[in-house]
């Protein structure tokens, strides 16, 4: 599901990684001074709408993924209303005899929504972009070492094919009797079974990429050729011309109507 949005021909999906690295930490730097709920709403339905419509991603798919997110931002809420660093004036009503006051519900609404937008910014990033592209273009655009780079882009390949050596360990050990173990102490030593073999693997699997990429002449260097590049586009200028349009905008209404 992950590959199939990450892989799609969508808008979003042809930005640049880099740019939308960069609006994700101007994002962040954006909401840090706001503390009114309004600014934070309103940006966090534009930037739902932008996924699911841009980025063609699953209304209901990207729900799911926010729901464990909604009692991160109730705990902001609730710590917001029961330890206030001042308690507000506009008291609505009385959870026995601690008051609830209008300005904290909302201080508490404001940092929950917040991290709702950065949430969600962090999985317009995730949803919409190849890890392998994102790597490329931090390598070709930000000047980041290619040992580092192709090294990490060499880890993430070997994830699913861990996953499957997983299964089959399990299945061997299930074909010697050893079955599925209970209790937490059997877990523990289920567990350690496990470890071992995978470890063995990944050692042998790391040693064979090294000899490969030694025996193709890649050494680190800057200075190289590369089968892929990660260009720049005019889907990174629109991009660009959204957030400024948007942040002013955002700053426009919020100085005229949410303070």
């Amino acid at each position: 599901m992950l590959e199939h949005y990450q892989k799609g021909e969508y808008f979003l999906q042809r930005v640049n990684p880099t740019m939308k690295l960069v609006s994700m930490f101007i994002v962040i730097i954006f909401m840090i001074p706001i503390f009114d709920p309004w600014t934070p709403l309103v940006l966090l339905t534009l930037t739902i709408t932008a996924i699911t419509l841009l980025g063609g991603v699953s209304f209901r798919f990207l729900l799911m993924i926010l729901l464990p997110f909604s009692l991160f931002a109730f705990s902001f809420i609730w710590i917001s209303v029961v330890f206030p660093d001042e308690r507000g004036e506009t008291i609505l009503f009385n959870i026995g005899s601690m008051p609830v006051a209008l300005e904290n519900v909302l201080v508490g609404l404001s940092l929950g929504l917040r991290s709702f937008v950065f949430a969600s910014w962090s999985l317009l990033f995730v949803l919409t972009t190849e890890p392998t592209k994102f790597m490329l273009s931090l390598v070709q655009h930000c000047k980041l070492p290619p040992r580092f780079g192709y090294g990490m882009m060499a880890a993430y390949r070997f994830l699913p094919l861990f996953r499957q050596e997983l299964t089959q360990v399990r299945a061997a050990h299930r074909i010697r009797g050893l079955g599925e173990a209970r209790g937490i102490k059997g877990r523990v030593k289920e567990t350690k079974r496990y470890i071992i073999p995978l470890l063995a693997s990944a050692i042998r699997k790391a040693e064979r990429v090294a000899i490969a990429m030694e025996s193709k002449g890649f050494d680190g260097d800057r200075q190289r050729s590369y089968y892929h590049r990660v260009p720049w586009s005019k889907y990174d200028l629109i991009f660009g011309i959204a957030l400024v349009v948007l942040y002013s905008g955002m700053i426009v209404l919020r100085n005229t109507y949410f303070i």
